[in-house]
C-alpha cells in the first residue's frame, strides 16, 4: 500500500492577520481534507499534517513527515504560503530524496510555470481542481508511466518543465465523498471561525459550491472557473448531520463566493433543515444584488444569523474602477432589507483600491458610519497573481509582484498613486476605530462573551487585539498622515 501525506504548511495567525491576529479565524484546510478522503478511498494509506493548526515550525513539520516516510507528499499552498511550502519541500528532499512532492492549490494553478521554475523542490504541480487529477497522477506514479499523458499537471522531465493543460471541471460535486475530517487534529480544539463569524460553539465552515461569474479585478477565477456548480441540498444536509453527530457542530459558516446563486437549492436546503428539525445556525457571504426580502426571511427562519456582504467601498467611483458590478444604492438597499429580516450584517471592505484617494477613503468611512452594519472587516487591496488586478496594478500605483508581500492585511504590495503605505495603515486603523468603538458594538460583544463560555476567551482575545491595533501602533505616523489629509 502506497503512503500519502497531505500538508498544510507552517503559517502563523500573526503572519496572516498582522496586529489583528488575536481576532482571526482558525479554519480547516478543506481542499486537502477532501483530497484525503479520495486517496483513502482508493487504497492509499493517508494522513494529514496541518502544521498551521498545530503551530509547528519548519523543523518539527519536516521531522513528522520524515518519521512517516510517505511515498508522496501533497502540499496545498496559496500565494502567501508558497515560499513556506517550498522550504518544507526542500528540507524533506534533503532528508529523503525518494519522496515525491506534489504541490496544489490556487497559487500553482494561476502561476504554474513561474512556480516550477522558481522552486525546483516541487516534482509535480496539480493545476485546478485536484480530485480527479490527483488520483490519476498517483496511478501514474505507481505504475511508472510517462506523466506527459496525465491531464491537469505540470512536472519536471530532466531539465525541462512540461505542462499537460488542466482537467475538466467537476460538474457533479455530489460525486465527491464527504471530507475526511477525522484525519485532522481535534476539530473542536484547533478550528474555530473568528469571533465576528461565530454564533455558537463548536463551529466550522463548509463550501457548497465552486465557480464565480464575476469579473472583479481583485479575484482570480482560474481555480474553479466562471461557471458555478453547487452541491445538492441533500448532500449539504448529509454533511451537516455528519458534523453534528461526530463533532457536535452547532454553527456553520458557508464560505461560498456566490451562495445566493442557487435559489432552488437553497429553498430546498432551508425546507429540509426545518423538516428534519436540525438544530443548526449558520452564516454566509453574498452579493448585495442577489437578494430579495422573501429569500432573507426564508434564510432567517432556517437558522441564518449573519450575512457578510462584499461592499468593498462606499465610493461609486471605486466600485466602478474595480469592476464590482454593484452600486452604492444597491448596497444600502441590501443592508436595509437584511436588517428588517432580523439577520445580522457583516460589511466587507477594502481600501487602497485602484484610483483610491483620501477623498474616496473618507467617502467610505462616512458610508461605514451611515449604514446599518453589525460587524465589519477592512483589508488592503492586494493584487494577487492571476487576477486582472495584477496585470493592471502598474497603471494605478506602485506594485511589488514579490509573492511574499501578497498579504491583504498588511498593505505590502500595492500603494495607489497619491497615497503612502503609512496613510493606508492609518485609514485602516481609523475604519476599525470608527466601527468597533461605538457603544452599541461594544455592548453586543460584552453580552456575547457571557452567552457561551467557550467563546469568552476567543472574544476577549479578539477584543484586546483590536484595541491594541486601533489605539496603539505608530501614533506619530498616524497623526502625520491624518494632518496631510486636511
Amino acid at each position: 500500500m502506497k503512503k500519502m501525506i497531505f500538508l498544510n504548511p507552517p503559517f502563523s495567525a500573526e503572519e496572516l492577520y498582522g496586529d489583528l491576529a488575536g481576532g482571526g479565524s482558525e479554519l480547516p484546510p478543506l481542499g486537502i481534507v477532501i483530497l484525503a478522503t479520495l486517496t483513502r478511498k482508493n487504497g492509499y494509506e493517508t494522513k494529514i499534517i496541518d502544521a498551521a493548526a498545530l503551530k509547528l515550525n519548519y523543523e518539527a513539520t519536516v521531522k513528522k513527515i520524515l518519521e512517516e516516510s510517505p511515498d508522496i507528499l501533497g502540499i496545498t499552498s496559496t500565494t502567501m504560503t508558497i515560499y513556506k511550502a517550498a522550504k518544507v519541500a526542500g528540507m524533506v528532499k534533503e532528508g529523503n530524496s525518494n519522496i515525491k512532492i506534489v504541490v496544489g492549490g490556487p497559487h500553482i494553478t494561476c502561476c504554474p510555470e513561474e512556480t516550477m521554475n522558481l522552486f525546483p523542490e516541487f516534482d509535480v504541480g496539480v493545476i485546478g481542481e485536484g480530485e480527479i487529477t490527483l488520483i490519476e497522477l498517483l496511478k501514474y506514479f505507481e505504475n511508472g508511466l510517462d506523466l506527459s499523458s496525465c491531464k491537469g499537471i505540470i512536472f519536471r522531465n530532466n531539465n525541462s518543465i512540461i505542462t499537460t493543460g488542466r482537467s475538466e471541471f467537476i460538474h457533479n460535486l455530489d460525486q465527491i465523498p464527504f471530507p475526511a475530517w477525522d484525519l485532522l487534529p481535534d476539530m473542536v480544539k484547533y478550528y474555530q471561525p473568528a469571533a465576528t463569524s461565530l454564533n455558537r460553539s463548536p463551529a466550522t465552515l463548509l463550501v457548497t459550491s465552486r465557480g464565480c461569474p464575476g469579473k472583479c479585478v481583485f479575484c482570480d477565477n482560474s481555480m474553479f472557473g466562471n461557471k458555478c456548480r453547487g452541491h445538492s441540498a441533500e448532500y449539504i444536509i448529509g454533511m451537516i448531520e455528519h458534523l453534528q453527530k461526530n463533532y457536535g457542530i452547532k454553527d456553520i459558516f458557508f464560505e461560498d463566493d456566490n451562495f445566493f446563486l442557487f435559489k432552488k437549492r437553497n429553498k430546498e436546503l432551508c425546507r429540509l433543515i426545518k423538516e428534519k428539525k436540525i438544530d443548526i445556525s449558520f452564516s454566509l457571504m453574498g452579493r448585495v444584488d442577489m437578494i430579495t426580502p422573501d429569500v432573507l426571511l426564508m434564510l432567517k427562519d432556517a437558522g441564518c444569523w449573519q450575512i457578510g456582504y462584499g461592499c468593498e467601498s462606499g465610493s461609486q467611483k471605486i466600485l466602478d474602477t474595480i469592476n464590482k458590478g454593484i452600486t452604492v444604492e444597491q448596497i444600502e438597499r441590501a443592508l436595509d432589507m437584511t436588517r428588517k429580516a432580523g439577520i445580522r450584517i457583516k460589511g466587507l471592505f477594502m481600501i487602497g483600491n485602484f484610483g483610491e484617494s483620501k477623498e474616496t477613503i473618507e467617502e467610505t468611512l462616512r458610508f461605514i458610519k451611515r449604514v446599518p452594519m453589525d460587524d465589519f472587516q477592512v483589508n488592503c487591496f492586494t493584487p494577487l497573481p492571476g487576477t486582472p488586478g495584477a496585470k493592471l496594478a502598474h497603471k494605478y500605483g506602485k506594485y511589488d509582484p514579490d509573492w511574499r508581500k501578497a498579504n491583504i492585511a498588511l498593505s505590502e504590495n500595492f500603494i495607489p498613486d497619491g497615497l503612502t503605505r503609512e496613510e493606508l495603515s492609518y485609514y485602516r486603523k481609523r475604519a476599525y476605530r470608527i466601527f468597533y468603538l461605538r457603544p452599541r458594538i461594544v455592548f453586543y460583544y460584552f453580552l456575547k462573551m457571557f452567552k457561551d463560555k467557550k467563546m469568552f476567551l476567543k472574544i476577549l482575545r479578539g477584543g484586546v487585539s483590536l484595541l491594541k491595533y486601533v489605539i496603539l501602533g505608530n501614533v506619530n505616523i498616524s497623526k502625520h498622515s491624518y494632518q496631510r489629509t486636511k
